[in-house]
């Protein structure tokens, strides 16, 4: 008989080859010593070096020894996390398309991964997971979809009329021809919970941890609420040896025993979609008895998510840098318990005094006394021995910069620069090379978040099925609220993530970006100057450009279908009539008469408005005014239609002013025959032709 894969075997003998694998993987973290060094690195990092943790402690066959511990361990590993993660990701939708209302949706997105991270809390999850990855080599976010979560959004009526005699989880509803209470139907949403590296069992023979075809995870769920979930096998759920119960390693790295509880271990078991499983699959079990979900794969890929600093060769277990300094620390607690014991028994001075030399201890034991002494004899000496050798001390040192060597964490990271460091400069440079050094555990970190931020969009696109509200935010960080549903960001395919250089990270290097951006007069605001110097941010200086780039974009698609577009006065034109050049670059859409027809038509208004607008308005948008072309005769004269005002430009030909104020006469306002500007030379004197305007606008001869 032919072998047959495990996954593709019934659900209770599947389970019992994936309880056999789930012990075999365990069995070989142990025999390797791996789970020694997450567990040593656990201890080490909550400063649990001897007995009674966070007290000063005895050691020794008598109690000599003073133990005094002093955990650089902890405070490196915590600045490794502050560098990685103190910096706000900024997450990028990418659309399938380029149009207007892909690129909509794009945006949409971004504001639903910024709502999930703000207010859902799954930053604060993302950043347990990093140090998780720092302390015990890797970390591990899930991302599933909990269709009871939320709002209720409706009700199915089941009665003696309806077919439906199961729930989605093919649980019955009641026998036909009986009447019910009213199903409801929830909102839904996403779940994201935090493993650690005791709860993920995968394929150790893979050698590397993104070619994994399936997974296995275990977290603790209240067995009642199980029992009440599946009452068919209620009794099998509370029959489960609770989380304090298990065995060691259900207790995870915590050292002190757990505390009753009603948690009981529940394994999922997922199975991306392969040649030999084109449906994938998804298990829910507590034991080979105990089946509570046995289906296809429900997500387009395996929901799990790894963040590692590195990985071991040829093993897909992840590695940190922290376990090189598990030695070292050790050592350095070893030195200062030395230190501390010689100052702790010979603290208190002793004294030498010769026999017979005519001193008495009352003499010595308090102050203010004349005291005469037989000179021959001596005088009275403090023996001092609480002097501990150098080298102790230099061993300290060194210990603590190899220390710093190894973790990348530079003294200048950790708020304490070398003298010879002075310059703002100076210190950027050698903090950004601290963050450098930490690139591997950064990269792993945005490859987590672009994984999360595209898992997440995958299961609202695919869930979110009824309508629902988020707090999106939007121009300028407002927050409005926004109703959305799965159909609203379709056109969202991934998601990257940029998180920004090292220099950005530091305050040195924020306020050299600042100074260069003001010398290059990008910066033209102190409230500019102070959101760069305080965020980092450069979005609050690009975040108009990119808004009239949208803008542009979503004109020239118009007109490729046939609608109507206008130019208003306060629209950057040059830019615009470039941009709308380019939709006649292409071959096929020039062949269009009416298309040609009607760009040429929209790139004249622009040129209208460049040479009507009041020249004031122009320079305060940071446009060129142009000069009108020789008036033909009569024009300006009542009743008399202006060449150079067409109907649809939305702007009159003295400027905005007389549109915002009715009251304003026409003696205030430029004439039309002699546009404002002319008398100071803001204008050119002598008037253009409009082929000329046309070079000027795109930068021909």
């Amino acid at each position: 008989m032919a072998e047959r894969y495990f996954a593709a075997e019934d659900a209770e003998k599947a389970v019992e080859t994936l309880m056999g694998k789930s012990q075999h993987w365990f069995k070989g973290v142990m025999d390797t010593d791996y789970i020694d060094k997450i567990k040593r690195s656990w201890r080490s990092y909550y400063g649990q070096y001897y007995d009674r943790g966070h007290f000063l402690s005895s050691g020794g066959e008598q109690g000599e020894l003073v133990n005094l511990a002093v955990n650089h361990y902890r405070n490196l590993a915590r600045h490794i996390h502050v560098m990685v993660t103190s910096t706000r990701p900024s997450f990028q939708c990418r659309a399938i398309n380029t149009d207007r209302k892909s690129l909509l949706q794009a945006e949409l997105g971004n504001g639903l991964l910024d709502y999930y991270m703000r207010e859902m809390k799954l930053e604060t999850i993302i950043k347990k997971a990093v140090e998780y990855a720092i302390v015990l080599g890797s970390g591990y976010i899930k991302l599933e979809w909990n269709s009871t979560r939320g709002k209720i959004y409706d009700y199915v009526d089941v009665d003696e009329d309806d077919i439906f005699d199961y729930d989605e989880n093919d649980e019955p509803l009641g026998e036909k021809g009986e009447t019910l209470k009213p199903f409801p139907i929830y909102e839904g949403d996403v779940e994201f919970s935090l493993l650690s590296p005791f709860d993920v069992v995968f394929d150790v023979t893979k050698e590397d941890y993104m070619k994994n075809d399936w997974v296995l995870c275990r977290t603790f769920i209240n067995k009642f609420d199980l029992a009440a979930k599946y009452p068919e096998l209620a009794e099998n759920l509370i029959n489960q040896d609770t989380k304090d119960k298990k065995e060691k390693r259900a207790r995870r790295v915590l050292a002190n025993p757990i505390e009753q509880t009603e948690d009981i271990a529940v394994y999922e078991f997922f199975h991306k979609r392969t040649e030999s499983m084109p449906n994938g699959r998804y298990i829910l079990y507590a034991d080979s008895d105990t089946i509570m979900e046995d289906t296809v794969m429900p997500y387009r890929d395996l929901p799990v998510h790894r963040i590692t600093p590195s990985e071991i060769m040829g093993t897909p277990y992840g590695y940190t840098d922290m376990f090189d300094l598990l030695p070292l620390q050790d050592m350095l607690n070893s030195l200062y318990s030395t230190a501390a014991t010689n100052v702790n028994a010979f603290g208190v001075i002793n004294i030498l005094n010769p026999r017979g030399n005519g001193v008495s201890v009352e003499q010595v034991s308090e102050g203010m006394n004349f005291i005469e002494y037989e000179q021959a004899l001596g005088k009275p000496e403090p023996l001092d021995l609480v002097k501990t050798s150098p080298e102790v001390y230099q061993l300290m040192q060194i210990i603590e910069k190899t220390m710093e060597t190894l973790s990348g964490v530079n003294s200048v990271a950790r708020g304490n620069p070398e003298q010879s460091l002075r310059s703002g400069n100076a210190l950027a440079l050698v903090q950004s090379q601290a963050l450098q050094f930490v690139s591997g555990l950064q990269q792993s970190y945005i490859q987590l978040l672009e994984s999360v931020g595209t898992g997440l969009i995958n299961l609202l696109k695919d869930f979110a099925n009824v309508p629902r509200i988020a707090a999106i935010s939007g121009l300028n960080n407002s927050t409005e609220m926004r109703e959305f549903k799965s159909d609203d960001i379709k056109s969202v395919n991934r998601v990257v993530v940029d998180v920004g250089n090292a220099l950005m990270q530091t305050t040195a290097g924020r306020a050299q970006v600042a100074e260069n951006l003001l010398q290059m007069g990008l910066i033209d605001s102190p409230e500019k100057y102070l959101m760069v110097m305080n965020t980092g941010n450069l979005d609050y200086l690009t975040e108009g450009k990119m808004d009239e780039m949208m803008t542009i974009k979503g004109e020239n698609e118009a007109m490729i279908r046939g609608e109507e577009v206008i130019a208003i006065f306060s629209d950057q034109h040059a830019l615009h009539i470039k941009e709308h050049r380019s939709v006649l670059a292409d071959y096929t859409l020039r062949r269009d008469p009416e298309l040609v027809q009607s760009v040429l038509d929209h790139i004249q208004e622009h040129i209208n408005l460049l040479q009507t607008t009041d020249p004031n308005i122009l320079s305060i948008v940071g446009e060129q005014p142009l000069a009108p072309p020789p008036q033909q005769p009569g024009a300006g004269q009542p009743g008399v239609p202006n060449p150079q005002q067409p109907a649809g430009t939305n702007m009159p030909q003295g400027g905005p002013a007389q549109m915002m104020d009715p009251n304003m006469g026409p003696q205030n306002l430029p004439s039309p025959a002699q546009p404002a500007g002319v008398s100071d030379g803001t204008l050119p004197a002598q008037p253009t032709t409009p082929a000329e305007n046309m070079a000027k606008l795109t930068g021909g001869q």
